[in-house]
């Protein structure tokens, strides 16, 4: 028979605890390792420095992770997961198709220039050739961009209906230009910003490329 102590260790507060540090530890590592990782990479990443960032030894991060491969993919899985779980409230069925279009490209601007961790990861994977994409995290990978394209292609199909938005543009295609444009501009800031004379990550700066950048798309659909 359960002492009154063990009862609470099944069902009351001490499981609770114990969850709730295992949880904190998860976010601590997770973490030190967006930090870790995308500053030197997969290759070049350490676990010791992770554990050490994350306040841990080790034992404890292998503990929750397996090793530095797991690790990884832990965290491409939970960056795409929040890409899905913080996408922005919008009625896009509710606005005309030109502004809901703007919406979109804004959306996605801003999302690239407030997670450069998370860009930066992205492109170790495609150095790497997509070595780290396991069918896993394809799947959230999926399910985030096929979010984008169902967006666009719901505003797109509004405005063609309408006669706003030219025929022929595949929303996957439309994407991927959206994205290209987006992302070009902040992975490529220090030498775009050397080649213009200017600080292209100024705040103004962005404010002026992001303006720029639904201008293009809105010219581009066009009927």
């Amino acid at each position: 028979m359960l002492s009154g102590r063990n009862r609470n260790r099944v069902n009351g507060k001490p499981r609770q605890r114990e969850y709730d540090k295992s949880s904190r530890t998860r976010a601590a590592i997770l973490a030190a390792a967006l930090d870790e990782f995308s500053e030197h990479g997969f290759g070049a990443a350490r676990v010791d420095r992770i554990a050490k960032a994350a306040k841990l030894n080790n034992h404890a991060l292998y503990y929750h992770f397996g090793d530095k491969a797991q690790l990884f993919q832990a965290l491409l899985e939970h960056g795409y997961a929040s890409l899905r779980a913080n996408r922005p409230p919008r009625d896009l069925a509710a606005m005309a198709p030109e502004a809901g279009m703007a919406r979109i490209v804004e959306d996605i601007f801003e999302f690239v220039q407030r997670t450069p961790k998370h860009v930066a990861i992205t492109r170790d994977v495609n150095r790497n050739r997509g070595g780290n994409l396991t069918p896993p995290i394809r799947r959230h990978i999926r399910a985030a961009a096929r979010q984008l394209v169902d967006d666009i292609n719901l505003v797109l199909r509004r405005g063609q209906a309408a006669q706003r938005f030219a025929s022929g543009i595949d929303a996957e295609h439309l994407y991927i230009s959206i994205f290209g444009l987006c992302a070009f501009y902040f992975t490529n800031a220090y030498t775009l910003s050397a080649g213009v004379g200017r600080d292209l990550l100024k705040p103004a700066a962005a404010r002026q490329r992001k303006a720029e950048v639904v201008r293009f798309v809105l010219a581009a659909l066009r009927r």
